[in-house]
């Protein structure tokens, strides 16, 4: 039992080192678009081979438009949200705290996370195709809906298995 805890308390520590890498993620992007905002810089960038980027010619006017970064910023901040919820089932693992009424939510807020995932993930995608560049992106993914359908079953198995041990402390 030892060894599971001493599990537990490393996947929490790795899922919290993910939630520091989305919030460096977030404030990198905050300074992407600061620094693409400043018309210096951007002519020093305007000097760089435009084969060498992602989409060409159209890179700086996607990455400094308002939209794709709001739909980068909203799959920085769903995986920020995963990583953590993720990260407080393994604390209550580590605490012991099984069937508790806590890890029901938890498993609630996971499967809209990852449902709202299945669309915000495809969304930069989209918006490259809508500026007539092709990508290979869909516009729905349907992996994170998978993954929010059996999260929300074992949601409802886990809220079971509460109420039954519920009943069993307080039968004699």
């Amino acid at each position: 039992m030892n060894s599971e805890k001493s599990v537990f308390k490393g996947l929490k520590w790795l899922f919290s080192f993910f939630v520091g890498i989305m919030g460096i993620a977030a404030a990198g992007l905050v300074v992407i678009v600061i620094v693409f905002n400043i018309p210096a810089v951007a002519q020093e960038l305007s000097v760089i081979n435009v084969s060498e980027l992602p989409f060409g010619a159209y890179t700086y006017e996607i990455v400094a438009s308002p939209v794709f970064i709001l739909t980068l910023m909203a799959n920085i901040l769903l995986y920020g949200l995963l990583f953590y919820f993720v990260r407080s089932f393994f604390k209550n693992l580590e605490m012991d705290q099984i069937f508790v009424n806590t890890n029901v939510l938890t498993a609630k807020k996971i499967t809209v996370v990852l449902l709202l995932l299945s669309v915000v993930s495809c969304l930069p995608d989209v918006y490259a195709s809508m500026q007539g560049l092709a990508v290979d992106g869909a516009a729905l993914d349907l992996t994170y809906i998978v993954g929010a359908s059996i999260v929300w079953a074992l949601a409802k198995i886990l809220e079971k298995a509460n109420a039954i041990a519920e009943e069993n402390e307080l039968t004699i």
